[in-house]
């Protein structure tokens, strides 16, 4: 899968990498190495899972803005292109500071040794380096234990949910695909887990056995009720999310539970006000007037957001707009979605792995769909009265969306 804008530093800096996916570290070990290992200068959060990476990064930046910390995230997938995926103090990197890390980087000869990922990934690290930054936000590409983001030595590690998803490459057991996303945790560290179910529960604490490391739960080492997060001797009330649903409210946990054990001292006004203004992209984003945009991809995501249309919009026409991967349990995500959807439109994308339209349009067992050939013609503004609109599917999806319609 191409990286949107990528390629002109390759091709700049005339460096090559592969577009596969090739799970493993041994290669990006040996160009960090050549690099100086710049993954080992800063303090680092590394967030694994199925659902929630996003939302809980939104929150450890949200709060870090508001404690006057300085910081910088790697996330993935781009929303508009490369440069978001790698952000200073929630402000995506320059072609400045991308350039200098491509010269960096094509100084020290690792052209060839990586995948596109990989390489992106040590960007990443070579940018963050160049700064003085007090905490460091990574999210894993895919799975944990062998993504090109699991190369630090030290790091408080977040796991904030767990399901089937990536089958071909993490397994298509809970059990497997935990296997894959508790390799995350490093030795004598700190893991910070959500409601996990229990057989991703018994993974996580072997793990940490075998690596002398801590495992703090939600709902048993930390809370949140009544809007209070309660964590040993700390405590802050009056806590409301803007994020939309229910997960949030550990996502949110999470994070405040990791800050405060990577030893960042948190202010309950402070807290109050970074968890309101947290927000992420694609994720029950508000772009308009009864107009919203979820990334919900997967059987976990897409249960979440049913939850809370069914919770936040009782008695609306719900209109969804849907673009999904070919790749991913589009039955289970349609048939999920027709239990609270009131008209469809399926709409083409321009994607390798896009699914037709079609496909969607011919199963789907709602009288009320359309089909739009193109995403560009999208129309966003439906006029049934009490109507809410949706987009979701994909985050590629959302992302082409924007672009075509100037939203």
């Amino acid at each position: 899968m191409e990286i949107k804008n990528f390629n002109k530093y390759k091709i700049k800096w005339n460096i090559e990498s592969e577009t596969v996916i090739k799970p493993g570290l041994e290669t990006i070990q040996a160009a960090l190495k050549k690099l100086g290992n710049p993954q080992d200068k800063h303090k680092i959060i590394h967030v694994a899972g199925t659902n929630g990476k996003g939302s809980t990064i939104a929150f450890l930046t949200a709060l870090a803005k508001d404690h006057g910390l300085s910081y910088a995230s790697f996330t993935s997938p781009s929303i508009v292109d490369v440069h978001d995926q790698i952000q200073i103090n929630s402000i995506p990197v320059t072609e400045k500071q991308m350039d200098e890390a491509f010269s960096h980087m094509q100084q020290r000869g690792i052209s060839g040794m990586l995948t596109d990922f990989e390489l992106l990934t040590v960007v990443a690290f070579v940018v963050f380096e160049m700064m003085e930054l007090d905490i460091v936000f990574i999210e894993a590409g895919m799975g944990g234990r062998l993504d090109s983001t699991n190369v630090t030595k030290d790091s408080v590690s977040i796991i904030p949910s767990i399901s089937i998803d990536h089958t071909k490459f993490l397994g298509d057991t809970v059990e497997k695909i935990s296997w894959h996303k508790a390799g995350i945790l490093k030795p004598n560290s700190q893991l910070v887990i959500g409601p996990l179910v229990e057989p991703a529960k018994i993974i996580m604490y072997k793990e940490a056995e075998d690596k002398s490391a801590n495992v703090l739960e939600y709902n048993k080492n930390f809370s949140i009720k009544k809007h209070q997060y309660t964590f040993k001797e700390y405590s802050f009330s009056n806590l409301y999310p803007q994020m939309l649903g229910r997960h949030q409210q550990s996502n949110m946990a999470l994070a405040i539970t990791a800050l405060l054990i990577s030893g960042f001292e948190l202010i309950e006004s402070s807290v109050q006000q970074a968890v309101n203004n947290a927000s992420l992209p694609g994720r029950m984003e508000r772009i308009g007037d009864n107009l919203y945009m979820d990334g919900a991809h997967n059987p976990a995501s897409v249960d979440a957001l049913v939850e809370m249309i069914r919770e936040k919009f009782p008695n609306k026409h719900i209109h969804l707009v849907v673009g999904i991967l070919k790749d991913k349990n589009y039955v289970y995500i349609l048939r999920k979605l027709e239990e609270i959807a009131s008209s469809f439109d399926f709409v083409n994308f321009q994607h390798e792995r896009a699914l037709n339209a079609t496909v969607l349009y011919n199963i789907c067992m709602n009288s009320e769909k359309s089909i739009t050939l193109d995403a560009s013609r999208v129309d966003l503004k439906q006029n049934f009265e009490n109507c809410i609109t949706i987009v979701t599917g994909s985050f590629y999806f959302i992302a082409e969306l924007k672009e075509k319609t100037g939203i």
